[in-house]
């Protein structure tokens, strides 16, 4: 059983600490342009926050050339191997969301590697809408929430 992060829109304040808590991890600076996570504004209300998902059968550990994009078997994060990666950004290009990038001051592709199993991201989230949780946690979570926004779509149509 691997562990995923869930983002809860209906918890996120939208303060972006976990793109500054990210950006302190990985380059010792607070920056949100060197965040592996993103939190956008939702036009509809709300925010979203974009970051990988470690993918069950990840595009872009296919499409890497290198096998620079690999999948640990027992964590199931999807990790850049920095000493097999060319930056080709094929692995960019096969992301349903695009999330590897050119890393700063690199000439290689960089994401979320879940820090090592401890993000970061989740210790500062003070409303706690983000969480680490098992896949199948997160998908009956999502199946339920899908449900209740369908119900609420319905009496509202009555």
């Amino acid at each position: 059983m691997t562990d995923i992060i869930l983002h809860d829109p209906a918890l996120c304040t939208g303060c972006r600490q976990c793109m500054t808590a990210c950006s302190f991890k990985k380059y010792r600076t607070y920056n949100y342009n060197l965040s592996m996570c993103k939190v956008l504004e939702d036009p509809s209300g709300g925010f979203v926050r974009v970051h990988c998902h470690h993918c069950r059968d990840p595009m872009c550990v296919a499409a890497c050339p290198t096998g620079a994009c690999k999948k640990n078997g027992q964590t199931g994060f999807v990790t850049i191997d920095q000493m097999l990666c060319v930056g080709c950004k094929s692995c960019m290009y096969a992301c349903p969301i695009s999330i590897p990038h050119i890393g700063r001051g690199l000439k290689i592709m960089v994401k979320c590697d879940m820090c090592q199993g401890d993000p970061e991201c989740i210790k500062v989230c003070s409303p706690k809408a983000i969480k680490m949780m098992s896949r199948e946690e997160a998908a009956a979570r999502m199946a339920e929430a899908i449900q209740a926004d369908q119900n609420n779509k319905e009496s509202e149509n009555r």
